[in-house]
């Protein structure tokens, strides 16, 4: 095929036209692209320049801290002496300091917190999921009814996860009173909000097409939800609610500290006083439940939606 010259302004130009079109608009975008990509590069740059700045994230302020990093922890642990740790009780009854048995003397007190730091935990993120699960699809961009609906959804959800749980827990003790209840709402709220965007995210991500297949047949948009959407994004909603469940257990041992029941506050209580094999023995036993409700979770998640999906 003969192109004639595009001066001489012949019908025979027009392919070469478009051609030339094209190529220069493909060329203007991959400039501007790669404008815009600098730009964010430069911005990347500028904040992470300050908030090392900021942070004082330096390379010696480190390396002179590290030597330290165990000291404060050595100021916490308790003399050990191996001659005692293991000395049962005197003829009169009474726990020899130092023992395992003096660490220990409260020991079923400190199994009743702890089973009540995971009755606290459980509750507050069934309550924390159901909201999360019913608020979810409201603040899917693509299953909310209309964008008012939306913008409402995932405006309350950012402000339930906006506020610390230890600054809500501050607030509902000073509103009803020192006690697990506190702790369980402070929980809860911000389960709620954090499980909330994860659950909307998934949603967003479920196929269109059995969504698409109801709305032809006449389904209302609860019918669409309950039929189409909910049965794609289940196993990720289990998920994540066991995953939040973790994080609940350990959350619920540290509000504590400001009165809302559960394990916390006996670590308060014994910080407070200085009873350092005390604090070590609570900390041993918070860990130990901790580590056996993640094993537990894992095995949980995994027998329900498989190892391929396990993420």
């Amino acid at each position: 095929m003969t192109y004639a010259n595009p001066a001489d302004g012949v019908p025979g130009d027009a392919p070469r036209d478009a051609v030339s079109t094209y190529e220069r608009h493909r060329a203007e975008l991959r400039a501007s692209k790669r404008l815009w990509n600098i730009v964010a590069l430069l911005a990347f740059l500028v904040c992470l320049g300050l908030s090392v700045w900021i942070s004082q994230f330096y390379p010696e302020r480190l390396a002179n801290g590290l030597p330290r990093i165990f000291e404060y922890f050595g100021t916490i642990l308790p003399d050990l002496q191996w001659n005692l740790l293991f000395e049962g009780r005197t003829p009169d009854g009474r726990a020899v300091p130092g023992s395992l048995t003096f660490w220990y003397t409260d020991f079923w007190t400190y199994l009743a917190l702890i089973w009540e730091t995971i009755l606290m935990a459980i509750t507050a993120t069934l309550l924390g999921a159901a909201v999360a699960f019913v608020l979810s699809f409201p603040a899917a961009v693509n299953l909310a009814p209309n964008s008012w609906v939306y913008w409402v959804s995932r405006r309350f959800l950012e402000i339930c996860r906006g506020i610390p749980e230890i600054l809500l827990a501050l607030v509902f003790v000073f509103m009803i009173g020192i006690g697990p209840l506190a702790g369980v709402l402070a929980i809860a709220i911000h389960t709620a909000g954090a499980l909330g965007k994860l659950f909307a995210e998934v949603n967003e991500n479920a196929s269109s097409r059995p969504v698409e297949g109801i709305t032809a047949v006449g389904g209302t948009w609860a019918e669409k939800m309950a039929y189409g959407v909910v049965p794609q994004v289940a196993p990720n909603f289990f998920s994540y609610a066991m995953l939040r469940f973790e994080i609940n257990v350990r959350a619920s041992s540290i509000i504590g500290f400001v009165g809302a029941g559960g394990i916390g506050q006996e670590l308060n209580r014994v910080i407070s006083f200085y009873s350092d094999d005390r604090v070590m023995a609570v900390l041993i036993l918070v860990v130990l439940t901790v580590t056996i409700i993640d094993l537990i979770s894992e095995r949980i998640r995994l027998g329900y939606i498989g190892r391929e999906n396990f993420a």
